[in-house]
């Protein structure tokens, strides 16, 4: 833009930058129709090879022990999950048009929402659960968190069926929380009062635009606080001791985001003081996070900010 400016070069220069650009803009017309058909076509095969390899992982699974076996058998679930796409392309077009895909109650999985109690009586945060809270066969959980589309239901439902492929859906519950932008309350969003959360109660919600990333619509990516003041930093502190309670025989927990989620969660795991040494605070189960294709991403250093803070 600076060199299109009569400080820089003569008005025939700048027409024929300009002419320039427009022959870029016609050629990249021509070439977005035969791309748009190579890209359909390369993800149809990246997702036969992708299915194929996760069959290749479990079969491998079975044939080795130890605790290796496990780790990369996870790690094939959550990489894929980390660059698997939302139908149709929701989540790229929530992302670069601002629109949401939170429900309230959820559009698809009414019978796996649950209310998850925060701190204050009057609040929850809503999340998806593939297995209902007490499961006895449950030994690991994923903790899921979307991107900026909030599509947390299809975040879900993609976590789920990728478990499924790997034959560990039976022991392994899939947890997604959604920070949304609309009043939810927990009769909406569960269908009625639980025993640990009152059906009145609401879910924290950021819509608020005031200087970001202090708080806003999208603050939740940086631990922002809600319209009515929880830190979305807090509330994944919640789901997590919620998922230590209710699924108490789990021996492993990962929490894992994608995108905007993958900038969020690689955000938590610095200043949250859950995980530290590799473990959960309250019952010290062994802690995991797995960051997807974050667009930006917090300096390492071994500082870290005072609880107090």
């Amino acid at each position: 833009q600076g060199l299109l400016t009569p400080e820089y070069c003569s008005a025939e220069v700048r027409f024929g930058a300009m002419m320039l650009v427009l022959v870029l803009i016609a050629a990249a017309g021509a070439i977005s129709a035969f791309a748009a058909d190579a890209l359909t076509c390369a993800n149809d095969r990246q997702d036969h090879m992708m299915l194929q390899t996760l069959k290749s992982h479990s079969s491998s699974d079975h044939e080795r022990s130890g605790g290796d076996a496990t780790l990369a058998s996870e790690e094939s679930v959550l990489l894929k999950a980390a660059s698997s796409s939302m139908d149709g392309g929701k989540q790229q077009d929530a992302q670069s048009s601002g629109l949401s895909y939170f429900f309230c109650p959820p559009h698809s999985h009414q019978t796996q929402a649950y209310p998850v109690p925060l701190s204050s009586p009057d609040s929850f945060e809503p999340v998806l659960a593939s297995h209902p809270p007490g499961s006895d066969g449950v030994e690991q959980a994923i903790i899921v968190i979307h991107g900026a589309g909030r599509e947390n239901e299809g975040y879900f439902a993609d976590m789920v069926r990728l478990v499924g492929w790997q034959n560990k859906q039976e022991h392994t519950v899939v947890v997604a929380p959604s920070w949304g932008e609309k009043h939810c309350s927990a009769a909406d969003w569960a269908g009625g009062a639980s025993s640990q959360v009152r059906s009145d109660a609401q879910a924290p919600y950021w819509t608020v635009e005031r200087p970001f990333p202090t708080t806003g619509s999208r603050s939740w990516m940086f631990g922002g606080g809600s319209d009515q003041g929880a830190h979305s930093f807090e509330v994944l502190d919640s789901v997590v001791a919620w998922v230590e309670v209710n699924y108490p025989r789990i021996q492993r927990l990962v929490v894992t985001g994608f995108s905007a989620g993958g900038q969020y969660v690689d955000r938590w795991a610095a200043l949250s003081p859950e995980g530290a040494n590799g473990v959960t605070r309250s019952r010290g189960v062994p802690l995991r996070i797995i960051v997807g294709s974050p667009s930006t991403l917090v300096y390492l250093s071994e500082e870290r900010p005072d609880p107090a803070c």
